[in-house]
């Protein structure tokens, strides 16, 4: 079956997750268990059906597979694990071909994809105790990230800066990690310290360096006063950016965003046109721009704006959340659907709460809903 097998490495790399699927199930029940290499075989063929799984978004049954893959290894003499070929990793990172087969059994990597099941399934206490058995200095980039977003989750803040820290020194432009960390108070003088400890990839201190550091540097001070609430001194900032860089789609929608909290609508309003009018497909912060829409009974654009949102992807939270905000006047009970329905798909999706809130005439569309729905997750 070893033809099989590279081939099952091949549609794994192409994407073609259905086709791998299907060849998974053959090569999972032909590999034998009856010595050392038939067992390691068996592994490799469950890891890479599991992935092929995930990349199908059948995350129950890829949590099965993974799990079955690490009892089978733990079976296995560790010389004759050092032998499996690993599998391919997770959606999303496509190995190269002459490098991806080659490596041995990675136990550490198999429990990231547990994890990443684990969460996906919104169940993330497992998820977080699958991570803490991967050893500290053996986490990449992306399982810190994860770690950190999994300990925010369960409110270890202190536990969760320590991950968001280490992911800024592995490379400083994750402006999530950047987001996160100046909500739980890191102070700009902190995070300069943590830039000079990240990798100079120039290998010397270039004049692109010094003023690359130096609009970071300006980003996170924007980043510490909207997260200390000072919107007026964030959004200078912002605007001081865009002309650095003009016509950057994410620096207009947190200068949008920062508008409607401090109640500049028409500003607002003007700077979410502005980014659909430079990138049509966006999907980020549309739903905040719909609840807007709605608050300003501009129903003829809102109406526009979900047309969009359904054509661009109909699945998405932020899409629901937009529905929810234009059945509102017609019929509350359908958007209250929308709404939970937002939350079903992701459950961290801020805007979900503000909408339910509002449907649940719980609170008003103010700056002041979206500092409490907030502070949910804080």
């Amino acid at each position: 079956m070893d033809a099989a097998r590279e081939s099952m490495a091949a549609l794994l790399d192409a994407g073609l997750f259905g086709p791998a699927q299907t060849l998974g199930c053959f090569l999972v029940s032909s590999a034998g268990a009856g010595n050392d290499a038939g067992m390691s075989m068996k592994v490799e063929s469950l890891v890479q059906h599991g992935d092929a799984l995930y990349g199908e978004k059948e995350f129950r049954r890829a949590l099965n597979a993974y799990k079955q893959a690490m009892q089978y290894s733990r079976s296995i003499p560790r010389q004759a694990t050092s032998n499996t070929r690993s599998s391919v990793s997770v959606t999303g990172r496509s190995p190269s071909p002459n490098s991806s087969n080659l490596l041995s059994f990675n136990e550490n990597e198999v429990k990231f994809k547990i994890a990443l099941c684990h969460s996906a399934l919104c169940e993330h206490r497992e998820a977080l105790h699958e991570m803490e058995g991967i050893p500290s200095k053996v986490r990449t980039l992306k399982m810190n990230m994860m770690l950190g977003k999994l300990y925010r989750i369960s409110r270890n803040s202190r536990t969760a800066v320590v991950c968001y820290k280490e992911c800024l020194r592995q490379c400083p432009y994750v402006f999530e990690a950047i987001t996160a960390l100046a909500e739980m108070g890191l102070s700009a003088k902190e995070f300069s310290l943590l830039f000079s400890q990240a990798p100079n990839r120039g290998g010397k201190l270039s004049g692109d360096f010094v003023d690359t550091q130096r609009w970071w540097s300006r980003y996170v001070e924007a980043q510490c006063c909207i997260a200390s609430h000072d919107y007026k001194g964030g959004l200078d900032i912002y605007l001081e950016l865009m002309q650095r860089f003009p016509n950057n789609v994410h620096i207009l929608l947190e200068i949008a965003k920062v508008e409607a909290i401090i109640g500049r609508n028409d500003e607002a309003i003007m700077n979410f046109e502005k980014v659909r009018l430079i990138d049509p497909n966006i999907m980020t912060y549309m739903d905040e721009y719909a609840i807007l829409l709605k608050s300003k009974s501009d129903y003829i654009r809102l109406n526009k704006l979900v047309h969009d949102m359904l054509h661009i992807d109909p699945a998405r939270p932020e899409t629901c959340v937009a529905l929810a905000a234009m059945w509102e006047r017609k019929d509350e009970r359908k958007a209250l659907t929308y709404a939970e329905k937002s939350l079903r798909v992701d459950d961290r999706h801020i805007t979900g709460y503000i909408m339910k809130v509002i449907l649940q005439d719980i609170a008003y569309a103010t700056g002041f809903t979206l500092l409490w729905a907030i502070c949910i997750f804080h």
